[in-house]
């Protein structure tokens, strides 16, 4: 391993150089295939198999409730794309599909601006991007929003890709409409693009580049983010008033109640990103390997600090990036007001292993010498990948088993009401009493009903439409 990482390393040449042309550049295919396989390793058995539940059941087939739903919650762009894409039934197979495509396109425009040439470096960089919490958590509950998500990412990334290359008012109102639509489609994933311009900013400056410019281009990226936001915010509260539809959130009423309680929600930011980190959801033992990786990586950036004392500037401004980075990775929680942030808005937080390597690797960059720390990089990030990949194939067999039990379970109470001579088939009304959250989680499956739906379901003691289909397939066994 150790002359494989060796050989394939980046060189300062590759680093500081130009990147080959897009019709010159192989990396694209490499992307695809990395995040393809990586997507087939973790997810086949989601992608696979029709283990609607939870949310995911209620909205299988988009209804005009649904598309309001959206409109309400802010996510005017996802109808448009369903139109255009893959229509209203939510079919897992296309969805997966779709959603690897738009991942690996991600990763391409990454690996361009971050100038990443080393194999190894892709492939581990594919697995961050592919395998995580985020889109394990979609993948097993909300299946039919995780091709909509991941193109609100590519949308985010492509807006960071052409902040960073071109210059000009036309590339900066394009970014600005990226962004915009990218809020369209699922809002959090707006932390990804400016997570992804503090990632070039920091590679600027311990690279060496000019600090007047990496400044200069921050607040160029600043503009283009508050451009996009600002859109995004006209453009749906006109959208609410031309449909009569009320939003779920008033932006106004939200922008005072986030002021007002600023500094408690700021506090609240930085401590959830942490918990976020080290997700509850992973087993207890395993939460050893990321404590390892939050250690090295504090270590290297210290180190990183220390070498630029003697530039004050540059220092003050790299501690200053790293400073804001965790916030801005978890911002979501400052926008929701601590309401409902939960693992699907985290995708940003899991870049936090890609920062790892970035800095572990990178040659002008890395506080390291020697090849041992990369080694110890390598496995480690492969540890929390391979645990990942573990992990989501226990967690959407978990779901199949419970469908399996909820099914039959019904099927009996169903059998013991037709054996009542008072029973008349729809026409006798039948009340269930009790609730999902009576049964017992099993504990063979360890923290994993932390993760977010896959936790018990009560929906079977709430009198909705919606909800009485999640009675039906629950995240749990009955």
């Amino acid at each position: 391993m150790i002359n494989w990482i060796r050989t394939h390393r980046l060189s300062a040449a590759q680093e500081l150089g130009q990147e080959p042309s897009l019709r010159k550049d192989r990396r694209l295919v490499f992307c695809l295939v990395t995040v393809l396989l990586w997507g087939l390793a973790a997810h086949s058995y989601g992608f696979f198999n029709c283990n609607f539940s939870h949310d995911s059941l209620n909205a299988f087939y988009a209804t005009p409730r649904e598309d309001q739903w959206k409109l309400e919650n802010g996510r005017f762009i996802v109808p448009v794309y369903r139109a255009l894409f893959r229509g209203n039934f939510a079919l897992p197979w296309l969805i997966g599909l779709l959603a690897l495509v738009f991942i690996g396109l991600s990763l391409y425009l990454m690996a361009r601006m971050l100038k990443l040439h080393s194999p190894l470096l892709l492939v581990l960089a594919g697995g961050i991007m592919s395998v995580n919490l985020s889109i394990i958590a979609q993948t097993a509950t909300y299946i039919h929003e995780l091709d909509c998500n991941c193109l609100a990412l590519l949308l985010a990334v492509g807006a960071v890709y052409l902040w960073y290359f071109y210059r000009g008012w036309l590339p900066f109102l394009g970014s600005a409409v990226l962004v915009f639509l990218s809020l369209g489609i699922y809002q959090s994933y707006f932390s990804a693009a400016a997570t992804l311009m503090i990632f070039l900013s920091l590679m600027g400056l311990l690279q060496g580049e000019d600090v007047a410019r990496v400044f200069l281009r921050g607040l160029r990226g600043i503009a283009i983010l508050l451009t996009g936001i600002l859109g995004y915010c006209v453009c749906s509260e006109i959208l609410c008033r031309l449909l009569h539809v009320s939003a779920t959130y008033e932006i106004f009423e939200q922008s005072v109640n986030i002021f007002h309680d600023l500094p408690k929600l700021i506090g609240g930011t930085y401590s959830n990103f942490f918990q976020a980190l080290n997700n509850p959801a992973y087993p207890d033992a395993f939460r050893v390997v990321l404590y390892l990786v939050d250690f090295l990586l504090l270590a290297e950036l210290a180190c990183i600090l220390f070498r630029q004392r003697k530039e004050p500037v540059r220092l003050l401004l790299t501690a200053a990036l790293l400073v804001v980075l965790p916030f801005v990775m978890d911002i979501t929680f400052l926008l929701a007001q601590g309401d409902q942030v939960h693992d699907l808005t985290y995708f940003s937080v899991w870049l936090v292993w890609l920062l790892y390597l970035l800095v572990t690797f990178l040659p002008t960059a890395s506080p390291v010498k020697g090849r041992w720390p990369k080694v110890v990089c390598v496995i480690l990030v492969a540890m929390i990948l391979w645990q990942n990949v573990v992990f989501a194939n226990t967690a959407y067999m978990k779901k199949e088993v419970a469908e399996k039990a909820t099914y039959s379970t019904m099927t009996r109470v169903l059998d013991r009401i037709e054996q009542r001579e008072d029973y008349v088939y729809r026409e006798t009304p039948v009340a269930f009493i009790g609730t999902g959250g009576g049964i017992a989680y099993p504990t063979e499956y360890g923290n994993m009903h932390k993760l977010v739906g896959l936790h018990l379901n009560d929906s079977i003691g709430v009198d909705t439409p919606f909800d009485f289909y999640n009675a039906i397939r629950p995240t749990s066994g009955m």
